[in-house]
């Protein structure tokens, strides 16, 4: 679905498999590049909607992600192998990505599944830039969902609505840090890493409310995502 000119939600929730974070397809100066990229089990209707845009997915020269786990990179090992996609990670994420850490990635724990080791092209720090066709994506470091957390422009990854567990490297000190951080901003509109296609109005009321609601009771009943709940 396109969100605004060169930039499209191709994969997350009512696009792709549920086991899928949202995948944003972006034109860049020298090609198409991806911030983040699913599961593999939403890599082929990824595929498929990256097609309906007109665009051939073997034009996506690499992929941003905004953490290490399962849900946003776990499919970075196909697009490497099929069309060598590169793969960019902060660099505190990246041990858990290339050793396959299934606790850590969160795929033996929400999934399910196992993550395959998948190697890290290069790292992402806060201020690097990539230039798209109309517009400009600036890396944001944000820690607290995991220790390599990193948001982009008008999407925030898990740093706003993310799970928070100390068995995926969660901390909440660093959380607090980084939801002060995105709140000291303006923003237009915003989106995150499991939200359908859209772009979030009044993006800077909601996100002052979010950085409100953090911590005020942890949820101890999160469901995990590979077995069915009746209740």
């Amino acid at each position: 679905m396109k969100l605004l000119t060169n930039i499209y939600q191709v994969g997350g929730p009512s696009l792709t498999h549920f086991f899928d974070a949202a995948v944003y397809l972006m034109k860049g100066k020298e090609g198409w590049f991806l911030i983040d990229c699913g599961t593999p089990e939403g890599y082929e209707q990824i595929k498929e909607n990256v097609k309906k845009t007109g665009v051939d997915p073997a034009e996506i020269r690499f992929i941003l992600g905004t953490h290490g786990h399962y849900d946003h990179v776990g499919a970075a090992h196909l697009w490497k192998q099929e069309f060598g996609c590169l793969l960019y990670l902060h660099e505190l994420d990246r041990e858990q990505v290339e050793n396959g850490d299934s606790v850590k990635t969160s795929a033996a724990l929400l999934y399910g599944t196992k993550s395959e080791p998948c190697k890290v092209d290069g790292t992402i720090a806060e201020g690097d830039t990539w230039e798209g066709d109309g517009f400009t994506v600036e890396a944001m470091y944000t820690p607290g969902h995991t220790m390599g957390s990193v948001s982009f422009d008008v999407t925030a990854g898990d740093a706003i609505w993310g799970g928070y567990s100390e068995k995926i490297g969660s901390n909440e000190e660093a959380w607090f840090e980084t939801l002060d951080k995105i709140t000291a901003r303006h923003y237009d509109f915003y989106t995150f890493g499991h939200v359908n296609p859209q772009l979030i109005a009044d993006a800077d009321a909601r996100l002052k409310e979010a950085k409100m609601a953090f911590a005020n009771y942890y949820n101890p009943w999160f469901k995990t995502f590979y077995e069915t709940y009746r209740y």
